[in-house]
């Protein structure tokens, strides 16, 4: 199937008259048979019926029909965006990121972009997962990478990029920090520091487990307790990849949490060159720490 081919179709279909579809598609009325022929003979089966003044799609042109318009959009879009791309001489992107997730696989990616566009203009914006999302519905921003979280927007459209674990962040000098894991019931009546990132999974398993750290101090995300942790206040649950003077990051043995990273943008609304290039780049990689 070539794409003159599928263009032909979609103007019979849309004229219903082979000569009116030969005229829009400014070639002759021969050309455009044998081309729709030749797209039957690969479909296995007539596409239109051609009665004069009353030709129609048949069954398997109605069915068709969908598909071969969204063939056709798609390569034209892809065309719009290769010359978009040869003419970008300034490409803006602005990307959100939320605080406390780590991103492993993020400097090569833009690495990535960067080659592709060599007039490239970033602007890095953090926040929290509510600040992100309203920026983004409100166009200030073009791509964001967020946790996955309920509530978040309908128009939200989303790539999986990882799955980020969970640790424990210990004091430099605590009991437990010579220990290669952590287990579970090791954190009963521990002084806790509390954050908004030990709901979910790790609230589950220590109430699964009858597990209750003493929470001695809260904080809003678990990155802003490492300075907390380095001064011997507590543990916590850390991101993996945190890393502080003061703070050991050990791994729990007998449980696996953690969150899943997304790229986001708002479905159907059209990505600049450099959002574009970004998402291709971003689901090309692994973002794997």
């Amino acid at each position: 199937m070539e794409m003159h081919q599928v263009r032909y179709f979609l103007a019979v279909a849309r004229t219903l008259n082979f000569t009116r579809a030969a005229d829009e598609c400014n070639v002759t009325q021969p050309s455009l048979t044998r081309a729709i022929q030749k797209l039957e003979d690969e479909f296995g089966g007539l596409l239109f019926r051609r009665e004069r003044a009353l030709t129609h799609l048949t069954d398997l042109g109605r069915e068709m029909l969908p598909h071969l318009q969204r063939t056709y959009d798609a390569a034209q879009a892809a065309r719009a965006l290769a010359q978009e791309f040869g003419k970008a001489q300034v490409a803006p992107l602005s990307l959100g990121l939320q605080r406390n997730i780590a991103t492993p696989g993020l400097s090569a990616v833009l690495a990535d972009v960067a080659r592709q566009l060599a007039g490239l203009e970033l602007r890095l914006v953090d926040g929290s997962f509510g600040e992100l999302m309203d920026a983004t519905l409100h166009g200030d921003l073009d791509l964001v990478i967020v946790e996955r979280r309920d509530g978040a927007p309908e128009r939200l459209e989303a790539w999986e990029l990882y799955r980020q674990p969970y640790r424990i962040a210990l004091p430099a000098a605590h009991r437990l920090a010579a220990a290669d894991a952590v287990m579970l019931g090791d954190l009963h009546a521990e002084p806790w520091i509390a954050s908004d990132d030990d709901g979910g999974e790790f609230g589950s398993l220590c109430g699964l487990a009858g597990v209750a750290p003493a929470v001695a101090h809260r904080v809003t995300g678990s990155a802003s307790a490492t300075p907390l942790v380095a001064a011997g206040l507590g543990c916590a649950l850390a991101p993996d990849g945190l890393a502080a003077d003061g703070v050991v990051i050990r791994p729990l043995a007998d449980a696996d949490i953690g969150r899943t990273i997304l790229l986001g943008a708002i479905a159907g609304r059209r990505r600049s060159v450099a959002a574009e290039a970004f998402v291709r780049a971003a689901r090309a990689r692994s973002w794997a720490s």
